[in-house]
This record gives C-alpha cells, sequence and structure tokens, in this order.
C-alpha cells in the first residue's frame, strides 16, 4: 500500500495583530537631511524672495522650503540669505513677515547652541558655474535685462533646479527654446519683465 505524506502549513506561534497599523518605512536622501545644505539651493529661494512684486505664494513656498534647512555660519556669510530673511520680515503680509522671522530667529539660535555641529555644504563645480553664467547673460540679452538682473538670475536657477541641478539635455533645450522665444517676439519679452508671465508660467510654457 502506497503510503502518502500530507504537508499542512506550519502554524505561526504569534497571533497575528490585523489591527497593528505597518509602520512604513521612507528612505531619505542626503539632501533631506536638515545639515545638508545645497548652497544652489540657498542662492535659489534668496533670488525667489528678493524679485521684485513677487506674489505671497511663491514667497511662503521658498520660505517654506528654507525653513528645512538650517545653514552654518559660512553659507550665511557668503549667501547674505540672513540679510533677505530681515527684509522680508518687514513685508507688508504679516504671514510673510512672521514665517521669516521665525526661521530667521531659529537660525539664530541654533548657531548660537549649536555652532560645533558639522554641516555638509554642497556646492557646483567651476565648469558648471561658467556654463550657466553664459547661458544667463544669453536669456538676458534676449530679454533685453542686465546680465546680473534678478529675474534672469531667478529663471536659470528655477530651470537648474527642476533639472535636478544637472546641466543635461533638458536644461540646454528649455534655455535655448526660451532665448529664442523672447529674442523673437516682443509680447513674450514685455509679458517676462511686467510679470504678468510668471517665472513658473514662463519656464513651463517653454520646457523642452
Amino acid at each position: 500500500m502506497d503510503k502518502f505524506v500530507i504537508k499542512t502549513p506550519r502554524q505561526s506561534k504569534q497571533k497575528s495583530q490585523p489591527n497593528q497599523a505597518k509602520k512604513e518605512l521612507k528612505q531619505a536622501t542626503i539632501e533631506s537631511l536638515q545639515r545638508v545644505v545645497v548652497v544652489e539651493d540657498i542662492m535659489r529661494l534668496k533670488v525667489t524672495l528678493e524679485l521684485e512684486n513677487q506674489n505671497k505664494e511663491i514667497l511662503l513656498q521658498a520660505l517654506q522650503e528654507l525653513d528645512r534647512k538650517i545653514p552654518s555660519r559660512e553659507v550665511l556669510l557668503s549667501t547674505k540669505i540672513g540679510h533677505t530673511l530681515n527684509h522680508i520680515r518687514k513685508h507688508a503680509d504679516p504671514e510673510v513677515a512672521t514665517k521669516a522671522k521665525t526661521i530667521r530667529n531659529k537660525w539664530k539660535q541654533f548657531i548660537k547652541e549649536k555652532s560645533d555641529k558639522p554641516v555638509i555644504e554642497v556646492r557646483a563645480d567651476a565648469k558648471t558655474e561658467k556654463q550657466r553664467s553664459s547661458a544667463r547673460k544669453l536669456l538676458a540679452g534676449a530679454v533685453g535685462l542686465p546680465e546680473n538682473s534678478k529675474l534672469v538670475e531667478n529663471i536659470e536657477r528655477e530651470v537648474f533646479h527642476q533639472n535636478s541641478r544637472l546641466l543635461n539635455n533638458s536644461y540646454r533645450k528649455t534655455m535655448r527654446t526660451m532665448i529664442f522665444a523672447a529674442k523673437n517676439n516682443e509680447e513674450v519679452r514685455t509679458q517676462v519683465k511686467d510679470g504678468s508671465l510668471s517665472v513658473p508660467q514662463f519656464i513651463a510654457k517653454y520646457r523642452r
């Protein structure tokens, strides 16, 4: 007579707990850490805050990003972001002013108490900065603004940020397309300069 072995599932010694929620683990990137400061992002947000007639929503969004970082004393001195916050805390809108004041005070307190804590600073290399400077110069000429225009700097920094801070094909194509559009279309030039075509709208319209 043939013998059969019937395998039955092994019973777990631990009782299942259906009501216990599983803890979701989220992987952190180095840039998401508070003490890792990408200097390019500080400069991008600084220019965004300094742009004339900037709307409240964009200002608060920039301040919210800054609130997630605590730059070192060296970064504060080299970027002068503290001066920008000092100016913004006098903004006519109380919500914007309060947020800027809160961030500034938090940074001052942290540096006072924990200035010995290490900070990782991420900066772009000289070759990258040279190519970006050339792109800004061409964009400034196309729009009809000085090379040191805050508006031109804001546009280029946003394009760079949206391309993960890389001089990739998307960055180059987007910059070329915007330069061509501004150079050959007076209406585009006017809208960019008077703000009727905002920086996010301008980039979104010609992003490649």
